[in-house]
């Protein structure tokens, strides 16, 4: 029978009807052929990109850059008000400032589930290092680093690389995480996520991975088949904030836990993205920095549009399982 869920921290609801679910062999999508470097690739370090890399932010393995089309552009030089307007004496608008990076891997011919502890470790630092300064620039309220993987997840360059949006709003997602955790935290004087990570760890059968600092499990809400939320056990609100250890923790459990979904789902396209504490927020007791992993193996139709309501066709502990018996 469909089930009704709802999210813990959000308060929203998903529907969740396994009935029509698909084998995990039926969700794989026939993979690009991923060549050697090639002349005409822009992102490799003979191409056109590598000239418009910012000198202090480059590894032996990664590199950045900005976004040549940004949807936030930096607006560092003018610290003037970007508060909102009336246009027409009705709707609200403001300018779009922030910034918008592009996170090159080096590497032309290394797909993100091959990606080596030390790419790990190259591509997280300096995430760190980029989200720290955009909260040094003007007008950034909250950072949002992200991966696009494979073209149907929205990656319309097959060269590695992850993307950096600073925003001088707080993103949705995030704004409805914020209030939701601090109506559960003046209910319960606990943090959710916190809670979350206990429920899950006493349970157990949706965890898909489990060291002594991070944990990964299917979301009991899932909006998409095979979704998966991956945490830090201790009670951190800020990625950025991590260190050394932790961070290369992080980067074996990304690597552990991506590598569950390749092995499952033959490479299957997704996108991940790191929610951490925006800096116009000052109590961290709240709130828990995440990874959110949503590998792309359905699409919306009229009803998720129209309502709002996600109808997710693959069990969270179905999903759970197919990604345990394949390791």
């Amino acid at each position: 029978m469909p089930q009704l869920r709802q999210n813990i921290v959000t308060g929203e609801w998903v529907v969740i009807a396994p009935e029509r679910a698909k084998r995990p062999t039926d969700y794989i999508v026939k993979r690009a052929v991923r060549t050697d470097a090639a002349a005409e690739c822009n992102f490799c370090i003979h191409g056109s990109a590598y000239l418009e890399r910012l000198p202090s932010f480059e590894t032996e393995r990664v590199y950045v850059i900005p976004n040549k089309y940004p949807a936030f552009l930096e607006d560092s030089k003018r610290c003037s008000s970007r508060s909102a307007q009336i246009e027409n004496g009705f709707y609200t608008v403001r300018p779009s400032t922030g910034g918008h990076d592009v996170v090159i891997i080096k590497e032309h011919a290394i797909n993100l589930p091959e990606f080596t502890p030390e790419v790990w470790h190259d591509l997280n630092t300096m995430i760190q290092k980029r989200v720290e300064y955009f909260y040094t620039t003007c007008n950034v309220v909250s950072v949002m680093p992200i991966y696009n993987h494979r073209n149907e997840a929205g990656a319309s360059i097959l060269h590695p690389h992850a993307q950096i949006f600073a925003s001088n709003v707080v993103p949705n997602t995030i704004g409805h995480e914020l209030h939701g955790a601090k109506q559960y935290f003046e209910k319960n004087g606990a943090c959710v996520f916190c809670d979350l990570i206990t429920h899950e760890r006493e349970l157990s059968k949706r965890i898909v991975f489990e060291s002594e600092t991070f944990i990964a499990f299917t979301f009991y809400a899932a909006r998409f088949p095979f979704e998966i939320w991956l945490l830090p056990k201790g009670h951190s609100s800020r990625f950025e904030g991590i260190d050394g250890g932790k961070l290369a923790a992080f980067g074996e459990a990304m690597r552990q836990t991506l590598g569950a979904l390749d092995q499952t789902l033959d490479d299957p396209p997704l996108n991940y993205a790191i929610h951490t504490l925006p800096a116009s927020v000052e109590s961290a007791d709240h709130y828990h920095w995440h990874v959110e992993i949503t590998p792309r193996l359905s699409t919306y139709g009229g009803f998720e549009i129209g309502s709002g309501m996600i109808i997710d066709v693959m069990s969270p502990e179905d999903a759970a399982k197919y990604l345990k018996d394949s390791n």
